[in-house]
């Protein structure tokens, strides 16, 4: 199976028809046969399906990152704050470490 696009010009318009088709051979001629037309789908839905049909994988966005541990602001302001200036330093000015912090 795999995507088509079809172009067509009619005047000065081009109309784009997306097909999902299956190639075979029949009596030694290849013939196509049309499963879906996508072309009312939009355009991101078009491109997930031709990518998943070539063979790319795709993950849900929750599937691809798992928290093992967080910690509370507070936590992270205090380690901040006994770090001292290079955590407390602006990260855009005047350099005052060889780190560029």
């Amino acid at each position: 199976m795999h995507v088509t696009t079809i172009r067509r010009q009619h005047g000065d318009r081009i109309y784009e028809t997306h097909l999902v088709r299956h190639s075979f051979r029949e009596n030694g001629k290849v013939k196509n046969e049309t499963l879906a037309n996508l072309t009312p789908l939009p355009k991101e839905t078009i491109e997930l399906i031709k990518g998943s049909l070539a063979g790319d994988r795709y993950l849900e966005a929750g599937d691809s990152f798992e928290i093992e541990r967080s910690l509370a602001h507070g936590h992270v302001a205090a380690v901040a704050d006994r770090l001292g200036p290079p955590c407390s330093a602006p990260l855009a000015g005047n350099a005052t470490s060889p780190l560029g912090w």
